[in-house]
């Protein structure tokens, strides 16, 4: 039996107790939502869709997009939700209440630590700035299949990075190997156990430009997966840990690098990744968060000046215990935004480069050149030879 609509004042209501109970999460919801719906590919990323927003089986991306310009903060809205027309709040209410499976729940800064702590790392990384726990019903499908594999055999935890704009299809459904375009050494979903690694394939994205978690966020997937040997491909750990069970950060002497790690071409997986050939050994368990807003390009940093989310959701702050990497500057991060740019920019150069050599021009050149040449040889080893 379908039970009725419900009327705006009772969406106003679901909407505010949201994101009473956990502002930051909602911030969050929101800006995966807005991220993948303003990216190029909302075709493929924007899943599942606000069914309000279809018009004979189409996706009315504009509306939508125009409807998202009316939201105000999270900050504001409890204020401001009596103000929003139906559309608006129709929206809110189908991205906070009915999608809000699985939950989020924010991780205090206490125990990002104890999160962490569970895939130690060999390398050094960057502390996320925010941490959401991500909660799955019983009844869950996928929960469900994830516990009856892991009767049988043991569960580990290791990351996984991706492009902003796919983390609100990837809380829904999972990770699904078969939309990974990563395939050095096979399909599947590919982890890693080191935070530094999984940063490389989440670089920072355009989030919600009204988010008090920063406007471009980078988003990495802390995951449980079981540890199976007939789908799990992974290399045994060649390093022991030490006796407190915590694992030293490597520096440049300790040998080659995690992050440069060369294929064999044995079709051997490299040391700390993990490739997983089934879905159902793999859960999402947190969500780690790494804000920056393009207006002061600042990043909130642990133990420094107190982040705007943090005074607005009012997280306790400490001390770092993970050493903080160097940020790139802004010529090596425009580069890494413009790789294709750079690689025709340099193809062409080649070009020019080639045909200058290979023209009358650069031979004229280069004869002249080493005629000036053996007029300076010839006139130095005359002069010795008057002495």
């Amino acid at each position: 039996m379908e039970l009725p609509p419900l009327s705006i004042e009772a969406k106003r209501l679901l909407v505010l107790k949201t994101i009473i109970h956990d502002p930051a999460a909602a911030d969050v919801r929101l800006s995966l939502f807005v991220s993948a719906a303003r990216s190029f590919r909302y075709d493929s990323c924007l899943q599942p869709f606000p069914p309000d927003f279809l018009r004979n089986n189409e996706k009315c991306i504009d509306q939508l997009c125009q409807v998202l310009d009316t939201v105000p903060s999270v900050a504001d809205l409890p204020a401001g939700l009596n103000t929003l027309d139906e559309p608006t709040v129709g929206l809110l209410h189908w991205i906070l209440c009915r999608q809000a499976r699985p939950a989020l729940r924010t991780v205090p800064k206490a125990q990002h630590d104890e999160v962490l702590s569970k895939c130690p790392c060999y390398a050094k990384y960057a502390m996320p700035n925010h941490i959401f726990e991500v909660l799955y019903r019983e009844n869950n499908s996928s929960e469900r299949a994830f516990q009856d594999h892991a009767k049988e055999f043991r569960t580990r935890h290791a990351f996984h990075g991706s492009r902003l704009f796919n983390f609100h299809s990837i809380l829904h459904y999972g990770l699904q190997q078969h939309l990974n375009k990563v395939s050095l050494f096979g399909e599947g979903i590919y982890l890693s156990a080191e935070l530094q690694v999984s940063q490389m394939f989440s670089p920072n994205g355009s989030g919600w430009n009204k988010s008090s978690l920063g406007t471009h966020l980078a988003c990495i997937a802390l995951c449980e997966y079981v540890d199976n040997p007939n789908y799990v491909k992974s290399q045994e750990e060649t390093s022991t840990s030490p006796d407190d069970g915590r694992i030293p950060a490597t520096g440049a002497s300790d040998g080659p690098s995690i992050m440069t790690a060369s294929l064999t071409g044995n079709g051997s997986i490299p040391e700390r990744y993990i490739l997983v050939k089934n879905n159902e050994l793999v859960q999402v368990r947190y969500l780690l968060l790494y804000g920056t807003t393009k207006d002061n390009n600042t990043t909130a940093v642990p133990g420094g000046p107190q982040s705007t989310a943090d005074a607005l959701y009012a997280l306790p702050a400490r001390q770092p215990s993970y050493q903080m990497r160097h940020p790139p500057s802004r010529f090596i991060q425009w580069i890494a935004n413009n790789k294709g740019f750079v690689l025709i920019g340099g193809y062409v150069g080649l070009l020019l480069i080639v045909g200058f050599i290979n023209s009358r021009n650069a031979h004229f050149v280069k004869e002249m050149f080493l005629q000036k040449l053996n007029h300076v040889y010839n006139a130095v080893l005359g002069y010795r030879g008057k002495q």
